[in-house]
């Protein structure tokens, strides 16, 4: 919560709640579990014949997968749950990677065999990278919510009050929001 003075009153400010923190790490999470498996029962052969040769894989759970498409879907959840952390890292990378997948879709879509000879794919493949690229394209663009402005009004204090600290000491009172603000807009306290 962020506070800073303007005249008598005292501005505080909420950012309010991250809706792509949640989903980015649930689909990182799913990536990730998905490519460990995938590792494990499925494809884990790591041949590649680059840009126009053609490779294929084993499937798990349906989906056709070689060593570099299960890798590929390790990488994807784990930078995604690694940046779920941060509102701004999760929106950030969930439209990166989501558009890697809407790219891998619409190439293994054209191919119809595998992406650039490199990761093997067939139509659950394709459909799977699809909808996680529409989901994931769909975070990316969620915003905040719940932030708060409110202004309260600063009490006086009365004369009769000692002072908290001696006259002669002037002392800036610093928060981690106001180090950035105008010297004008910092409160003095003697």
């Amino acid at each position: 919560m962020a506070t800073r003075s303007q005249g008598n009153y005292e501005i505080m400010a909420t950012k309010g709640t991250s809706l792509a923190k949640g989903p980015a790490s649930i689909v990182g999470m799913i990536l990730l579990a998905y490519g460990v498996t995938g590792l494990i029962f499925g494809g884990n052969s790591f041949d590649s014949n680059p840009l126009d040769g053609t490779v294929s894989g084993e499937t798990w759970l349906g989906i056709e997968g070689n060593g570099w498409s299960n890798l590929l879907a390790i990488g994807a959840g784990g930078l995604l749950m690694f940046a779920a952390q941060l509102h701004w890292a999760a929106k950030t990378t969930a439209l990166v990677v989501g558009l890697g997948f809407a790219a891998a879709a619409v190439i293994g879509l054209i191919d119809g065999n595998d992406v650039l000879g490199i990761f093997a794919c067939n139509d659950a493949t394709i459909l799977a990278w699809a909808i996680t690229a529409a989901v994931l394209v769909v975070v990316g663009l969620l915003p905040r919510v719940g932030s708060k402005t409110q202004a309260d009004p600063v009490v006086a204090t009365t004369a009769e009050e000692p002072p908290a600290e001696p006259a002669t000491d002037t002392t800036i009172e610093r928060t981690p929001e106001s180090r950035f603000d105008r010297e004008s807009d910092r409160t003095e306290t003697r």
